[in-house]
Order: C-alpha cells, then sequence, then structure tokens
C-alpha cells in the first residue's frame, strides 16, 4: 500500500507495541510523547507501522530514503510500512505487550485541538543527521514520528518540536523499560563451562552463591556479576547492541553503582 492511500482519513486508534514502562509513569507516555519498541497508526482501512531495529530481528536496518555524499544509506533509523489495518497483528508475536489508545487518550494530540484527528499531509524532516516522518492532521498541527536508539531504541510519536527526555534510568525489575539490564532478567548465558538462568545472585552455581552473595559490597561479588553480565552481553547480540546504543546514567537495583557503564565500556 502507499502512504497517499491513508490521506484525508481519521486516525482510529494507535497500537503500542513493547510500550514504555517507568515505575510509576504513565505507561507509553513521556509528557506529550509516546513511546514504544513499535507502533501502529491505524486509519479507516490502513495502518502506518514503525518498527525498532534495536527490538525487532526482523528488521535489521531503517527504511532506506535515499544515499549520503559518502555512499552511505540514509535511513529513518526505523522500519516504516504502509499496511491494511487487519494485517498489522501479522508483524509481532501474540505475547509482545501491547497498549491501544484512541486519539483522544494521547495528550500530544487532544492538547493541539478537539477535531476528529484526520491524516492530511506527510513529509520528511530531520533534526542534526536524523531523519523522520512528520504527519500532519486536521487542527491538530505537525506530529513527528522519530527513532531513539539512545531511549533502548523507541519509536517517538510526539507533536513538533517536542521531545522525551529521560535523564536517568531506574530499574528495579526485569519488568521496567531497560528491563534486560537487571541481572534477574531471563536472557541465559554460559559462563566457565556452567549455565546461568540469569545473572541474578539466587540463580548463581551453589558454590559462587553460598561463598559470596551475602556480601553484594564486596570486591569479589562485583568480580562476579560483572564476569555474568559480560557473559550474557558477549552471547546476546541484540542486548549488547541495545547496551552500546544507551546513552544515560542507570541505577540498576541488585548491581553495583557504575558497573552497567563499566560493563559497556568493555563491549
Amino acid at each position: 500500500m502507499l502512504l497517499e492511500q491513508s490521506l484525508i482519513q481519521p486516525i482510529r486508534r494507535i497500537d503500542l507495541i513493547q510500550p514504555w514502562r517507568a515505575a510509576g509513569k504513565k505507561v507509553g507516555m513521556v509528557a506529550d510523547s509516546l513511546l514504544a519498541g513499535a507502533m501502529a497508526i491505524h486509519f479507516e482501512d490502513s495502518a502506518l507501522v514503525f518498527r525498532s531495529p534495536l527490538r525487532f530481528a526482523s528488521c535489521q536496518t531503517g527504511t532506506v530514503i535515499g544515499v549520503r555524499s559518502s555512499g552511505v544509506p540514509l535511513t529513518l533509523g526505523y522500519r516504516f510500512d504502509v499496511v491494511p489495518s487487519e494485517d498489522v497483528d501479522g508483524f509481532f508475536a501474540a505475547c509482545e505487550p501491547r497498549l491501544s489508545l484512541t486519539p483522544d487518550q494521547w495528550s500530544g494530540l487532544s492538547r493541539l485541538g478537539k477535531a476528529e484527528s484526520v491524516f492530511l499531509l506527510a513529509d520528511l524532516s530531520y533534526l542534526g543527521k536524523d531523519y523522520f516522518l512528520r504527519l500532519r492532521s486536521l487542527d491538530r498541527g505537525w506530529c513527528s514520528v522519530s527513532y531513539r536508539p539512545d531511549l533502548d531504541g523507541a519509536i517517538e510519536f510526539s507533536p513538533e518540536n517536542a521531545r522525551a527526555e529521560v535523564p536517568h534510568v531506574v530499574v528495579n525489575s526485569p519488568a521496567d523499560e531497560f528491563g534486560w539490564l537487571h541481572p534477574a532478567s531471563a536472557y541465559p548465558f554460559v559462563l566457565d563451562g556452567q549455565y546461568w538462568r540469569t545473572a541474578h545472585p539466587r540463580d548463581w552455581p551453589w558454590p559462587l552463591a553460598r561463598a559470596w552473595r551475602s556480601q553484594p559490597t564486596g570486591s569479589e561479588y562485583r568480580r562476579i556479576v560483572k564476569a555474568a553480565l559480560l557473559a550474557r552481553f558477549v552471547q546476546h547480540d541484540t542486548l549488547r547492541k541495545r547496551l552500546k546504543a544507551l546513552r544515560w546514567p542507570v541505577t540498576v537495583a541488585d548491581l553495583p553503582e557504575g558497573l552497567v557503564e563499566e560493563v559497556a565500556a568493555l563491549m
């Protein structure tokens, strides 16, 4: 399908796949921005689908829109498709966490007007070296769909000139955003010939757990956790890419301060 086929159609709903989750905050939202690993904007018959290469193995690169003078492909960062609305579910596993919003449930649109949100125009714009798609709705102004590799590869849908800022990332559990940084996140690995279900002390091989898990501030505890995290990221390519893209200060429960940055520097 072509993007032009969605023109002059009302927006019916916005699906967030892997929506942003931060403790004590609205799911999928940071200020006036929507954030998710993937997003589908549904119209009467069609949908615009945006997917993050950092989150989904099925799209290793963003949609190419040109070539830079150096010969390097110029992309949107995210993968962009226009498909029949009923085909959207086929892009994602049924188990992926989702959140569906009507236009009036998103402050980014509701603050711009009260008329029905009708898709009028689309064009490309850029900020620095980053290109993104802009959408204009009737009486709602311009909105931007941007790729945020610094926010765990999130797709950001925001009013024009708005941009989500997360000055400090706090990870209390694997269920939070950036939860894959938590030692208890379920990404198994092999270290010193032994299978580790997670990097959390409760899943350490028994001799290590018995000797060191009761001393979470000790240097040997830190050495073991560091070795476990290094093994995990070396053996999970997608996680390693997400770690290398991290640009914000981070605090992770059950990890010594500064260890995430130390591990990232070794990647």
